[in-house]
């Protein structure tokens, strides 16, 4: 008869070894001492084996918590299209996994390993001394024995303590990630706030989806015609790919959800949040000219027969009033440069018109001045408001 120590990667492997460790009592290693018939020697051997995986459990546990804490606010993850939740986090410990099974196989009797064929292979969980709840009575406390046994008792304690305790970490996150399947309002959230957080750079994303084809159109006509109504596959695909498809799953939902209002691609990540207003910033960029907005005559503008360059203030307003930068809860403006110099660029490509653009380090100048002297970015973006009739709807 041999001792198997495999462990089942699933959540029955998990609450296998989950009970026998919750379950383990000093009782049981002295009832192993006996029936095992350890020598100090042994007890020497098993002490070193237990503080081994007992360091090596110090590190996997904190590696745990650290990925417990972002698993379950990502909507996609790095290996998931590969790997369910509990099979993922038997991966992350595996050593410790390993080490717990093998201080369980250190306290099964000796068997004659005579006979041979999988009939004579059997659970280590089944047979370890460390999981019998049968005492023959005859102790007569801890103090009877000698330090290394005492020892050997203190180590085990800590161990199987803590194996709980990263257990415990597990079935929390499992029990978390059905959680937020079932809850179709939280589920929206962590996927609107993974793509937000994939797409945050804009730069990156059109050096990405710009230069690079990633998708064809007609691949991305396709998929958006059998993609489906959204929240029917949120719980489906939630922690069941990769980070490289969600990059792909986030462009393609601001894409889709900017198509909606007749936004391009640009346009669509640059309003991701709100393709709506994005839809009345585009209207506007026809219609610059009509808007009497300032302008100085340059010896640049007249070269390339143009009338003249906007006003740098009143350029800084525009970007102000696009909001590109994101808003905080509380109302405030988050500057995000990187965005609202895409933005820039993409005003640029956009306007015909007969008048020229200042540079985007004059704009930052205007910017930083405006900065130091305390001035909300709020009223800046209401400066630009003036120019646009009340009365007009711009669309």
């Amino acid at each position: 008869m041999l001792y198997s120590t495999i462990v089942q990667r699933d959540e029955t492997g998990f609450n296998q070894i989950f009970e026998a460790a919750r379950d383990f009592e000093e009782e049981n290693v002295l009832e192993a001492l006996l029936t095992c018939k350890f020598d100090m020697k042994k007890v020497e051997q098993t002490l070193n084996l237990v503080r081994m995986y007992q360091n090596r459990l110090n590190i996997e546990s904190m590696d745990l918590v650290e990925f417990s804490e972002n698993f379950i606010g990502q909507y996609a993850t790095d290996h998931n299209e590969c790997f369910r939740v509990a099979e993922k986090l038997i991966r992350r410990i595996g050593t410790t996994i390993t080490g717990s099974m093998k201080i369980f196989r250190k306290f099964c009797p000796r068997v004659q390993r005579k006979l041979n064929g999988r009939g004579n292979i059997v659970p280590v969980l089944d047979y370890s001394r460390l999981t019998f709840r049968q005492f023959h009575g005859q102790f007569f406390g801890v103090e009877v024995y000698a330090d290394l046994v005492k020892t050997l008792l203190h180590e085990l304690t800590s161990f199987f303590y803590h194996l709980v305790t990263t257990l415990m970490v597990c079935k929390d996150m499992i029990r978390k990630e059905e959680e937020v399947k079932g809850n179709p309002n939280l589920l929206k959230s962590i996927y609107e706030k993974s793509c937000d957080e994939i797409l945050k750079s804009v730069r990156e994303v059109f050096d990405t989806f710009g230069q690079v084809k990633l998708i064809s159109d007609e691949e991305l006509d396709v998929r958006r015609r059998n993609a489906g109504p959204l929240q029917e596959r949120l719980a489906k695909d939630y922690h069941a790919h990769d980070k490289r498809w969600m990059k792909l799953e986030a462009y393609m939902y601001r894409l889709a959800s900017g198509n909606r209002y007749g936004l391009d691609k640009k346009a669509s990540l640059l309003w991701a949040n709100n393709p709506e207003w994005g839809k009345r910033v585009c209207g506007i960029i026809p219609r610059l000219d009509t808007l009497r907005i300032p302008f100085k005559h340059s010896k640049k503008a007249e070269a390339e027969g143009k009338r003249g360059t906007f006003d740098v203030r009143e350029m800084l307003y525009l970007v102000k009033w696009s909001g590109v930068s994101c808003m905080s809860k509380d109302g405030k403006t988050i500057i995000d440069e990187a965005k609202e110099r895409q933005f820039y660029l993409y005003l640029q490509e956009q306007y015909k018109g007969d008048y020229l653009f200042p540079s985007w380090q004059a704009v930052c100048r205007e910017r930083k001045f405006f900065h130091e002297q305390k001035v909300s970015m709020r009223w800046l973006a209401q400066q630009f408001a003036v120019h646009i009739p009340a009365e007009e709807d711009i669309s």
